[in-house]
């Protein structure tokens, strides 16, 4: 599987809340996007999971923490038009051989890290970030790039990063687990999108 946007938070430059000890950024649901793409022999899948919530504090100029929360309940698929095999596929991400979405409802990254990559160049990712993805109750390190820029008083962030979907017990068809199944095995990819706004 490919997440194209969760799972990441935005994560903003420290020096917007520079002086303002204890500052807070609240991330804006409505106008955050987090997108996901499937990757298999025959072609792929895509869709979207909604942002739950997030919170970005400050203490200074030093971003102290960072967390967004993704509702996995709310997740869709974009490439199905067809009614009955929507309710199909979300059927299927709730069984454990997937999501246990009735288990794991939610999930989380938080930032752990946030590093000035110097003189990036401009509309590139200017942060590195490293932080703990929380998937299916699995917690795991990972570090990417991000890009982040000021829309009017709106903090906009954007990135990409990929994930080994095996190692949060993520089975249905994974090579990993089945390594019989040939041509039918998905990707243990999970490459997530994220365009997130905060206020």
């Amino acid at each position: 599987m490919k997440f194209s946007v969760l799972l990441a938070p935005s994560l903003y430059i420290s020096t917007i809340v520079a002086g303002r000890s204890g500052s807070a950024l609240t991330m804006d649901p409505e106008a955050s996007n987090v997108l996901w793409t499937a990757t298999k022999m025959t072609g792929d899948h895509t869709g979207s999971v909604p942002v739950k919530s997030g919170t970005h504090k400050f203490s200074g100029a030093d971003l102290e923490s960072a967390r967004i929360n993704l509702d996995m309940i709310g997740i869709i698929s974009s490439d199905i038009d067809d009614e009955g095999k929507k309710a199909k596929f979300f059927g299927h991400l709730k069984h454990a051989d997937l999501f246990d979405l009735e288990n794991h409802a939610e999930a989380s990254f938080t930032a752990r890290a946030v590093e000035n990559i110097v003189h990036a160049a401009s509309g590139r990712p200017n942060y590195r970030v490293t932080g703990d993805h929380t998937i299916k109750g699995i917690t795991l390190r990972t570090t990417f790039d991000r890009l982040f820029w000021m829309d009017g008083k709106t903090a906009r962030g954007a990135d990409n990063f990929t994930f080994d979907r095996a190692k949060h017990d993520i089975k249905y068809r994974s090579g990993t687990f089945f390594p019989e199944i040939g041509d039918k095995v998905i990707s243990d990819t999970i490459s997530l999108t994220f365009d997130v706004s905060a206020k």
